[in-house]
């Protein structure tokens, strides 16, 4: 009984097969897994986030053009979220294309964004960004195990050039028609192992702390755009100059207030207290949920081992029963064979008596009529 269970589980098991990605099996060629090309996809959205912000602060830098700060500062504050809203989509494949698109579509856009910038400095810019979508091609490899990607690069500079970045990137126009034409002009074959499109906790926490990186200066360079085009006003220009005779003034203030730093240790004083209360209650909730997932798992053990005893002894109890009507059959059989065998002794007994009685006569009839001759 035991082994049927265990032999339907493991069935059940080895039939159990996990989602495909449909545009990795009409891509995939070669030995990656879509896990493992998710997880290269994830780290290009780290490193591409940084790449971009470096890019735009070394063109800003170098260009001493105030005009040209501004469009770099607005450059990465839309493209640095972008490259990361392609890269984190469920399926790696459609985030590499869309990427690739975005980068393509990047190329395109920066001369205009960066018009006052020198050709030197545009052209370092540019090279940037050839490198990053050198590394998007390098996995493109990957995954359609074909060296040759010239025709899926023309494929996405011709949809880039088709549709320009002509507003912010959060309006861009979607690359699923691109999917479909990179798929097909890649190849057909299928990836020989293949991982389900919804995130897992590793791909979810890979997400968070990219964001929990990338979030805070996003904020900055958002607040940055807002001061720059709010300096530009001449009535903001007069109020920051009565702001700076107030700080002034408040600052003067500040030099009289003694007691000052006290108020602060006592607030930070506070603060800490309360930040280690709440320590010290998450660590109470997370002990109580361990200990309750751990009896709840002895009690299904427990259940589980009776289970499996109580099977045990039925079956136990079903052979005894059948192996006692075995032996009491054996033995009413083996009665009556005793019995037949003791009869036909039996009878081959008297049969012998009858017999031998029969010759007896026959011969004491000879031996008197011999005797009666004679005499």
């Amino acid at each position: 009984m035991l082994g049927v269970v265990l032999a339907l589980g493991l069935a059940a098991c080895a039939s159990v097969q996990p989602p495909r990605s449909l545009l990795a099996e009409r891509v995939g060629r070669s030995d990656l897994s879509v896990g493992v090309l998710r997880t290269r996809v994830r780290d290009l959205a780290r490193r591409f986030s940084g790449l971009i912000e470096a890019m735009a602060d070394g063109l800003a830098e170098r260009s001493d053009s105030a005009d040209v700060a501004r469009a770099m500062l607005t450059f990465k504050s839309n493209a640095v979220p972008a490259m990361q809203g392609a890269l984190f989509q469920a399926d790696p494949v459609a985030a590499l294309v869309d990427a690739w698109a975005l980068l393509a579509q990047l190329e395109d856009a920066l001369p205009a964004s960066a018009a006052r910038a020198s050709p030197e400095l545009l052209a370092q810019a540019t090279r940037s960004l050839d490198d990053m979508e050198a590394q998007v091609e390098a996995q493109w490899r990957h995954v359609t195990g074909r060296s040759d990607v010239s025709p899926a690069r023309a494929r996405v500079h011709a949809w880039a050039t088709a549709h320009p970045l002509t507003g912010p990137l959060v309006a861009r126009e979607s690359t699923a028609s691109l999917l479909a034409d990179v798929a097909d002009v890649s190849g057909g074959g299928l990836l020989q192992s293949a991982a389900g499109l919804v995130e897992d906790t590793q791909d979810l926490t890979a997400r968070v702390d990219l964001y929990a990186a990338s979030l805070p200066r996003q904020a900055r360079w958002q607040a940055e755009l807002v001061a720059v085009d709010a300096l530009e006003s001449p009535a903001l220009r007069t109020s920051v100059s009565e702001l700076s005779r107030t700080v002034d003034i408040l600052a003067s203030m500040g030099e009289r207030m003694a007691d000052l730093p006290a108020l602060v240790d006592r607030e930070r004083v506070a603060v800490t207290a309360a930040v280690a209360r709440e320590r010290v209650a998450l660590q109470v909730f997370f002990t109580g949920e361990r200990q309750a997932v751990l009896a709840d798992l002895s009690r299904e053990r427990i259940a589980v081992m009776l289970g499996l005893h109580s099977e045990r002894v039925a079956t136990l109890e079903q052979l005894d029963g059948v192996g006692r009507g075995w032996v009491e059959e054996s033995f009413t059989r083996a009665t009556r064979l005793v019995d037949r065998v003791f009869l036909w002794l039996f009878a081959l007994v008297g049969l012998g008596l009858v017999g031998g009685f029969g010759v007896g006569l026959v011969l004491l009839r000879a031996w008197r009529q011999a005797a009666r001759r004679q005499g």
